[in-house]
């Protein structure tokens, strides 16, 4: 199978797990970007970037070949479906938390201690946010639009 030269989509390599019948668990490592350029070992993000050990994510994903445990293959992701959800999912809390703050500073805009009143608003709209991005979540995770796809077997490019 051929990979698609397609601009559309983020490729990432996964490596097999665990093979259920006609899906297999995956495991992808999360990678910082920071590191690979030329002044990473004078910048402080990068040192901050190397405490952390990479994260490693689970997922289930539909065959489209046949596969061996251990073997590495090439996932798809729709790259707007996944800005639309990178956007949501930071914008949301934020917004939340500035409506709150808002809101908290007209309600008690009367009382002397107003400040504890709009720290508190703007905390549990910030909050309220953060329950209406994991709903967002869940209920996203199920379309198969929003899932990744296998595009094949990865090459090794030599």
């Amino acid at each position: 199978m051929t990979l698609p030269n397609n601009s559309n989509l983020i490729i990432e390599t996964a490596k097999v797990v665990v093979l259920e019948q006609e899906y297999a668990v995956v495991e992808c490592v999360s990678k910082s970007a920071c590191g690979s350029c030329g002044s990473a070992e004078h910048c402080g993000n990068s040192s901050i970037a190397k405490a952390f050990p990479h994260r490693v994510h689970r997922l289930s994903v539909k065959l489209t070949e046949e596969v061996q445990v251990g073997e590495q293959i090439d996932l798809g992701l729709n790259a707007k479906n996944m800005l639309t959800s990178a956007l949501l999912i930071y914008l949301v809390p934020l917004l939340c938390l500035i409506v709150g703050a808002g809101l908290g500073k007209f309600l008690f805009a009367q009382q002397s201690s107003n400040e504890w009143g709009v720290v508190l608003m703007a905390l549990l709209s910030l909050g309220l946010g953060f329950v209406f991005v994991r709903l967002f979540a869940k209920r996203v995770s199920r379309q198969l639009q929003y899932r990744p796809k296998m595009l094949g077997r990865h090459r090794r490019v030599v």
